[in-house]
């Protein structure tokens, strides 16, 4: 299926896009006027009956009109012949200057068609190239994900804990790939039409964002530090417990021995 989108306002303007320069049919003229010429001759020929009755009666001066209404059809004919062959010609260069206006349209409608094409492939390349630097930051994520699991200090239990409006964004600790969709999703831009959101095709929202609008979802990475904040302050208190419990432990057993 072939599809050719005009762009509004000043940039749609274009050769094809003015009335005066689109030579205008030249058939219908002359189909008119031979309508006309026909019309006439019918009624010449009707007439001939009239003159041919008095001239078969040997009215006087009946000879003379009938031929000279004999000259009228002929003429009439002629003109009405005349005008079939110019219609002929008119409707041949008509269907010429349709044939060129379309290929000029074609050729406009072309190179749209391309200049759009280098477009697409510009900003693919530019979302190729966000790729690229999306793994390599995601890799280092990972990296610090895996050092962080192994730096918790020992003892410690990292609590279990979800992001975002109804947990939309996935576990605080984990891959995170809810929280990138939710992301992507949140920063989709609106289509030029104005129908909806131009949103990754991996990056389709879940029910739970559905319900929320993406203007009004809050950021990831400031969910992400929130939840980090709430990890970390969970951790340190479970430390602190630790430390408390081992110096209280320390006291009873250095008493027993001072005891002893």
């Amino acid at each position: 299926m072939t599809m050719f989108r005009r762009k509004s306002g000043d940039e749609a303007a274009g050769p094809l896009d003015r009335a005066d320069d689109v030579a205008a049919p030249r058939a219908p003229a002359v189909r008119e006027k031979l309508d006309c010429a026909l019309g006439a001759l019918a009624e010449l020929e009707e007439q001939v009956a009239e003159y041919a009755l008095e001239a078969a009666e040997r009215k006087a001066g009946a000879a003379d009109k009938l031929a000279g209404h004999r000259a009228k059809i002929e003429a009439a004919k002629t003109a009405a012949d005349e005008l079939a062959a110019a219609l002929r010609l008119a409707e041949r260069l008509d269907r010429q200057a349709l044939a060129v206006g379309a290929a000029q349209m074609r050729a406009v409608q072309l190179a749209e068609f391309k200049k759009e094409f280098a477009e697409r492939e510009k900003a693919m390349g530019a979302v190729l190239d966000a790729a690229a630097a999306m793994a390599k930051a995601y890799g280092e994520y990972s990296e610090a994900t895996l050092r962080a699991l192994a730096a918790a200090p020992t003892g410690t239990v990292i609590p279990p804990m979800f992001m975002g409006p109804e947990n939309s964004y996935g576990p605080a600790f984990g891959p995170g790939e809810r929280m990138i969709l939710a992301e992507l999703y949140r920063l989709s831009p609106e289509r030029s039409d104005g129908i909806g959101k131009f949103v990754l095709p991996f990056a389709r929202p879940t029910s739970e964002m559905t319900r929320n609008k993406p203007e009004e979802m809050p950021a990831g990475i400031d969910e992400l530090r929130a939840a980090h904040n709430a990890i970390i302050s969970s951790v340190t208190h479970q430390v602190e417990r630790m430390d408390g419990l081992a110096m209280q432990a320390a006291e009873v057993i250095t008493d027993r021995k001072d005891a002893a």
